[in-house]
């Protein structure tokens, strides 16, 4: 896209969010809780603790939250008694109705990964209006239900407003709706509540000592957090779609083998088989079984992912090294509508992504200039360059795009140790 194009788009975008305007109301709240909580409180069994304070908490304060599944904003919502005004992906307001809605809800949006100045404007708006700042500062929701690396501008974001932190952690919001899974399941969800920060706290801590805090705080991983529990979750397609995250047998070795069918989990290469339980575990169907749950499973996977990788740059391999279509490719520009470039196919090279749509020329990206990537509903790969977003959407609804996020961040990685002075953004 050429210069005046993309400053036209700009112009566009930035008389947009001029007009856009981030509030909310407590008759509004009041309605959509009173819809909404219905249809989470009774099949989820919602229940919290130490829900009293919020209560006692003066506004303005945040609620920071582990994110663990797509009900977790909805989840908090609903046990408040005021409007939070949550830091929503700006991908979420491309939808006209939905832009409405959250625009109903004062709903901030942000660019994920990616540092974006009116997003913290519209924070502080709210600071100065005395409400109530949700933030759920992984970035992103878990996929193995562990909790991700806290995004570290959270912390700047925290010493600079002064203000009480309230966390929100969820326990069996994980297994009730995985990320990997286009359905939840009847389970049981606790919020524990806790009042962690306060202003003269704030004042008298160093950003190092904040980020301890709130990185222990909201530490969570739903499996250990079974073993204890044991609940169950009813379903009787519950490991249907894990190849959206689990992409390598763990017997065999081989990647992009591993195929769902309602409980049963295996791969079409070696037949190694399991059983995803009711309570969250797996279980052997054939073969000894080589781990019981998707953390274990899934940090062994990335662990020689990441080898693999590691070899093919060392080697200066000029191989694929990883291949999807067909895909659809969009392009565009944080909130604004996405259009199509056509359906094709994306490859992944040791220094560089091509996409490749039909009937078109070929785009080639360097790796050390694609940024703020990241994932969206599952299987919508997103990333920047050069000041533009391309989306691509596998056509598959097995498809994992996760392996793509995880093969560039590793990319990325491994060539910065390689050549410190190369041009590097994540």
């Amino acid at each position: 896209m050429n210069e005046i194009r993309r400053n036209r788009r700009r112009k566009r975008r930035d008389n947009r969010r001029a007009n856009r305007k981030v509030g909310t109301s407590r008759h509004i709240h009041r309605f959509l809780r009173s819809v909404i909580a219905p249809f989470l409180s009774i099949p989820f069994h919602l229940t919290a603790e130490n829900r009293k304070v919020l209560r006692s908490t003066p506004k303005p304060f945040i609620i920071l939250g582990n994110h663990s599944s797509v009900l977790d904003p909805f989840i908090v919502a609903v046990l408040a008694d005021a409007p939070i005004q949550y830091v929503v992906s700006d991908s979420q307001f491309r939808n006209r109705l939905l832009s409405f809605v959250l625009g109903l809800v004062g709903s901030i949006p942000k660019t994920k990964v990616i540092s974006d100045l009116e997003t913290v404007k519209n924070i502080v708006r709210i600071k100065n209006e005395r409400g109530i700042i949700g933030i759920f500062p992984e970035g992103q929701s878990s996929w193995d239900g562990h909790s991700l690396p806290i995004v570290k501008s959270t912390f700047k974001l925290i010493k600079s407003l002064k203000i009480p932190v309230i966390t929100a952690r969820l326990n069996g919001a994980y297994l009730t709706w995985p990320r990997w899974s286009p359905r939840p399941r009847r389970g049981k969800i606790t919020v524990v509540y806790e009042r962690i920060l306060d202003t003269p706290t704030i004042r008298a801590l160093s950003l190092e000592e904040i980020e301890r805090i709130i990185t222990e705080k909201l530490d969570h991983d739903e499996s250990e957090y079974q073993r204890t529990r044991k609940q169950r979750f009813s379903g009787a397609r519950q490991a249907e779609y894990l190849e959206r995250v689990l992409f390598i047998c763990p017997s065999c070795g081989a990647r992009h083998t591993m195929v769902s069918r309602r409980k049963r989990f295996s791969c079409t290469r070696c037949g190694y088989s399991v059983h995803f339980s009711n309570t969250g575990f797996f279980e052997a169907r054939s073969g000894t079984l080589k781990f019981d749950n998707i953390r274990a499973w899934n940090t062994w996977q990335l662990e020689q992912f990441k080898r693999f990788l590691e070899d093919s740059v060392r080697q200066n391999s000029t191989d694929v090294l990883l291949e999807d279509g067909p895909v659809t490719i969009r392009t565009g520009y944080k909130t604004m509508e996405l259009q199509p470039l056509g359906t094709g196919s994306i490859r992944l090279y040791a220094d560089r992504i091509e996409l490749h749509p039909d009937g078109v020329p070929e785009l080639v990206f360097p790796i050390h200039d694609v940024e703020g990537i990241n994932v969206q509903n599952n299987e919508k790969l997103e990333f920047y360059v050069w000041d533009d977003l391309y989306r691509v959407e596998t056509m598959n609804p097995r498809g994992n795009t996760y392996k793509w996020f995880q093969a560039v961040q590793i990319l990325q990685s491994v060539l910065t140790e390689l050549d410190p002075a190369a041009p590097h953004v994540i």
